[in-house]
């Protein structure tokens, strides 16, 4: 995990973009590293994943921050204790976030860190969602999905199909995934593209939506229509019923974990650490 410390220099000087077709609503910035958004229902607020350092730094500065609806940052440190914090949900007034080798649990009304869950074995966990009753996280490095169900956080599924998996959305009585792709070198590219998955929560298959999109990070449902990001690159896609794939946005590169709500999208710019609030046509 050593080459994660170039990885930002590396990144900003090989990669361009295009300029983004969203109409933007806000964008704050004075992150160090943010990684993921999510609504938090309890208060009507957005809470920030904020890594403060290395994405695999083991160094207790990461925390959670808190932003209104409109972007203006309520407490830049609303919740401490973490080393590397990435994929948030929420659910049952508690918020659940990656945070490298654990699942930290906090109470989504005071912030206090209430649980930290190890997941031994595993690596470099990711991305977070919920079905309302059981909170699935990846780990990206193991081909590995942990879940969480009535205070027991234990593996669930381990594949090499995984292809190093990233983003995780609940969608519709199935879980999807985001691959990373095969073949992940030592600058987080890969000798190949990674798909668009699902998971049958019941058999566990794993069957393909979308084929060879990129280096997938965040997935989520903007106005009913599935979208996801590629980290390395920064584009955001529609994918189709049919499985196919059109690029809708071009962002600078490092664009981590998307979500969406009453159709805004919510960007947060890893490394340059920024949150962004943007509509699409």
């Amino acid at each position: 995990m050593q080459p994660l410390k170039h990885l930002t220099a590396a990144l900003l000087l090989g990669l361009s973009t295009l300029p983004s077709a969203a109409g933007s609503l806000w964008s704050t910035d004075g992150f160090d590293m943010p990684e993921s958004v999510a609504y938090d229902p309890v208060g009507d607020r957005l809470i920030a994943s904020v890594m403060e350092g290395a994405p695999n730094a083991v160094d207790g500065n990461g925390h959670l921050a808190l932003l209104s609806n409109g972007g203006k940052i309520i407490d830049a440190s609303w919740a401490t204790g973490m080393d590397a914090p990435k994929g948030l949900a929420v659910m049952n007034g508690q918020v659940f976030a990656a945070d490298l080798t654990s699942l930290r649990i906090v109470d989504a009304e005071t912030g206090e860190l209430l649980q930290s869950l190890p997941a031994q074995g595993s690596v470099f966990l990711n991305d977070v969602t919920t079905n309302g009753r059981e909170i699935f996280v990846s780990d990206m490095m193991t081909n590995t999905i942990w879940r969480y169900a009535e205070g027991t956080f234990e593996k669930w599924l381990e594949s090499p199909e995984l292809s190093n998996p990233n983003g995780l959305y609940w969608d519709d009585g199935r879980l999807l995934v985001g691959a990373w792709g095969k073949g992940l070198k030592n600058d987080f590219t890969t000798e190949a593209p990674g798909s668009l998955l699902a998971v049958d929560p019941a058999t566990k298959a794993i069957s393909v939506v979308a084929r060879d999109i990129g280096n997938i990070d965040g997935i989520t449902r903007l106005n009913g229509r599935l979208v996801l990001n590629d980290w390395i690159n920064g584009k955001v896609f529609e994918i189709g019923t049919d499985g196919s794939s059109t690029e809708i946005m071009s962002e600078p590169a490092g664009l981590a974990d998307i979500s969406a709500r009453d159709g805004v999208l919510y960007l947060p710019h890893m490394l340059e650490g920024r949150i962004e609030a943007v509509t699409l046509d």
